[in-house]
């Protein structure tokens, strides 16, 4: 049991978590904590690649859009040559926020205070009364916003606060594997379709970014309508079929959900599967011709999931994917950001039914998003009470499990797809940046 610190003990029960994580035990204190909301916006964030935006949510030269990293809000811009610039949305005057719409199109931000004016790849080229007040003393080219350092990866832009972190490239660490089957549904790649769901819910960020590590085991609890309405192509006692991925040492991780009777590339048009089948490797192919089901976490709080869903029970239905992220408010308090993706080069018509099926099943909404806020918000409840102070949960399904040797893709993968495994990596990668281990 985790003897759980509340003063400055904290850095030796740290340590003391990551080796019960080990063993196969998480406390429950820690998702609901005010020390560990603090170590997380200090130790993490920061020096993790956090996702920003997607290239398609500004397509045209002046389109922004803010979002955050931590505490820290960050303007995403795409300046009038067509590049991307992230900068801290904070005036270096005094400190006024910038931007204060969530997205929109600007050549400059000028602050509302006091004027000060930058193009919106962070220059500053206005100031007022330059000559009468700063007398020559100013030089604007040493006060532009503040920069943050981006890369990219098929469409999706991060952004990272610690310069001496590895390469995005590096940080994904083979995961590009599993993240096509989202990002390259075709030869054109991805985009959004429409802006962002948006909504506030008291609940911690880290448990969406558990469940959708992976997490089938809730699926016929949670979910059961789903399979006794025939909305799932398969059923309780087939569901936990398929693999669980992860990547050693990185946190990231992926379930893959496979029934026996699906069919290949089930719910995706025909000349969707043929596209894909030109731009992914036969290893991809091989794997995701099997997969039903694809829910994974990029680490920290950055998630997908892919499935079929049909409004006439026992149909296959249509392929929709939802991109969502958990951006941590406060301790138990996060504002959820939900995407749907779709095909960039895909008929209109697929586009549409995508986004309806997206919308029934995991927008704001949605039948399914409604099952798993209703249960986390209440884990989130549970995890701040008293009595769980030295109180762990068990993370022990497929301790000890070997690698899959015929599978082709990268990582530890296991089997079946109802495991902990991808769990104990998340953890184990999150007590690492808490405890401080992470090596630049």
């Amino acid at each position: 049991m985790t003897t759980w610190a509340v003063d400055s003990g904290i850095e030796s029960s740290l340590r003391e978590i990551r080796e019960g994580i080990k063993e196969g035990r998480f406390p429950a204190r820690a998702f609901n904590d005010q020390q560990i909301f603090d170590l997380e916006q200090q130790r993490l964030f920061p020096r993790t690649w956090c996702f920003l935006a997607h290239e398609s949510e500004i397509p045209s030269p002046g389109d922004y859009v803010t979002r955050y990293i931590g505490n820290n809000n960050i303007i995403v811009a795409r300046d009038e040559q067509g590049q991307i610039h992230a900068n801290l949305n904070m005036c270096r005057h005094r400190g006024n926020v910038m931007c204060k719409s969530e997205m929109g199109n600007a050549s400059h931000f000028r602050c509302s205070y006091h004027g000060w004016t930058y193009k919106n790849s962070g220059e500053l080229i206005g100031v007022p009364y330059m000559k009468e007040g700063y007398e020559g003393r100013l030089k604007r080219k040493d006060w532009g916003l503040v920069n943050v350092r981006i890369d990219t990866y098929a469409g999706l832009v991060f952004g990272c606060l610690d310069p001496r972190t590895p390469s995005l490239e590096e940080y994904l660490g083979g995961f590009q594997f599993y993240l096509d089957l989202y990002l390259k549904q075709g030869e054109a790649g991805s985009e959004v379709h429409g802006p962002p769901d948006h909504w506030v819910a008291d609940t911690d960020w880290k448990i969406c970014a558990e469940n959708f590590a992976g997490d089938g085991y809730h699926t016929p609890v949670a979910h059961q309508f789903g399979f006794n309405l025939g909305y799932f192509p398969s059923s309780g006692s087939t569901h936990s079929q398929g693999w669980a991925a992860s990547i050693p040492g990185r946190g990231h991780g992926i379930g893959l959900g496979h029934s026996p009777n699906f069919p290949p590339f089930g719910g995706f048009p025909e000349e969707l599967t043929a596209e894909m089948k030109r731009t992914l490797s036969p290893a991809q192919i091989e794997v995701f011709s099997k997969v039903r089901t694809a829910v994974g976490t990029v680490f920290p709080n950055l998630s997908f999931l892919m499935q079929p869903f049909s409004l006439v029970p026992g149909e296959t239905g249509v392929r929709f994917v939802t991109m969502r992220l958990y951006h941590p408010v406060g301790p138990g308090r996060m504002e959820m950001y939900s995407w749907c993706l779709v095909p960039r080069g895909a008929s209109q018509e697929y586009k549409d039914e995508a986004y309806k099926a997206y919308t029934l099943a995991f927008g704001q909404a949605g039948t399914f998003e409604q099952d798993d806020f209703e249960n986390w918000t209440k884990v989130t409840r549970s995890a701040k009470s008293t009595m769980v102070k030295n109180i762990d949960f068990p993370y022990i399904m497929g301790m000890g499990s070997e690698r899959d040797p015929d599978f082709p893709g990268p990582g530890h993968v296991v089997r079946p797809y109802v495991n902990d495994t991808n769990f104990r990596n998340l953890w184990g990668r999150w007590a690492d940046y808490l405890v401080g281990d992470v090596e630049p």
